[in-house]
């Protein structure tokens, strides 16, 4: 019998959910009318530079998530625990089960690939699987599927991605003559702005993700325990191998390099702790 999920521990509180909401609204309405204004304000030839910078990044963006060779899947016989841990998850959080692959990592991490086309795609590395207890990795992929279940990667390509074309493409267009490279710098101060609001409303998706991770397994210290331990692995491995890991994807359970996507590790355990504060109290029988 499926368990019964309680809405109120997978909605963030009021105060997040506000938080999240005026952050995937006010970042592409700030580019929105830094467009307009350039329209309006701006000489045609900066217009055009900063078209151009658009197209480049659009451009640039399709040619970086286009992946033609796909990593090979584990199967359940290959992995047997792990699918088990999937199926599980997946079956309480009412989810299709995403496509799994075990990099053959030493650092410990996971994130999740949603692509444009077919399922998605769960990766642990197998740092991660050697060093968590079943109860930790458990709730570190209830973590991943709470990303898959809101749809984070969706909402942050469409909240963040006219600023990112913007700041790519603008970056692009930095080598060429005065006229595109103004373009270029007036492309790419839009891009920065629109940064610091997709990284504000990435913060709070890690934050909503810990709390469904907290709902799927009722274990919120787990979660917790999980990055504790792998924070502290992360601070060992080489900073050039981070900064490969950290061009793959945003939704890393832990920011691999020098990042302002993820909350600080602290505010994310106290969060947790008090989520399983709250529910060890509502397991204690009525005096």
């Amino acid at each position: 019998m499926r368990r019964r999920r309680r809405p109120e521990l997978f909605a963030p509180d009021r105060g997040l959910q506000a938080r999240m909401l005026l952050a995937a609204v006010g970042t592409p309405a700030l580019v929105v009318g830094c467009v307009a204004a350039i329209v309006v304000l701006a000489p045609l030839k900066i217009l055009i530079g900063v078209g151009l910078a658009a197209v480049v990044g659009v451009g640039g963006a399709i040619r970086e998530h286009w992946d033609p060779a796909s990593p090979l899947d584990v199967t359940a016989a290959q992995e047997p625990e792990l699918h088990a841990i999937v199926d599980r998850l997946c079956v309480l959080a009412d989810l299709p089960k995403p496509e799994i692959v075990v990099e053959p990592e030493e650092q410990p991490n996971s994130w999740l690939v949603t692509r444009w086309r077919g399922r998605a795609r769960l990766h642990v590395t197998r740092g991660l699987l050697d060093l968590l207890t079943p109860s930790e990795l458990e709730a570190v992929i209830a973590h991943e599927l709470a990303h898959l279940a809101n749809r984070d990667a969706a909402v942050m390509t469409a909240v963040g991605g006219p600023g990112a074309a913007l700041l790519g493409g603008g970056r692009r267009l930095m080598g060429g003559g005065w006229l595109l490279m103004f373009g270029g710098f007036v492309a790419m101060g839009i891009g920065w702005l629109s940064r610091f609001g997709t990284q504000a409303l990435s913060r709070h998706r890690e934050l909503a993700a810990d709390a469904g991770s907290a709902a799927l397994t009722g274990r919120p210290a787990a979660l917790a325990t999980a990055l504790r331990r792998i924070s502290g692995e992360l601070r060992m491995v080489p900073e050039e191998d981070l900064r490969v890991a950290a061009y793959r994807d945003v939704f890393h359970l832990l920011p691999v390099g020098e990042s302002g996507t993820h909350p600080p590790l602290a505010k994310r355990i106290e969060r947790l702790e008090r989520l399983e504060q709250r529910m060890q109290a509502a397991r204690l029988p009525a005096a």
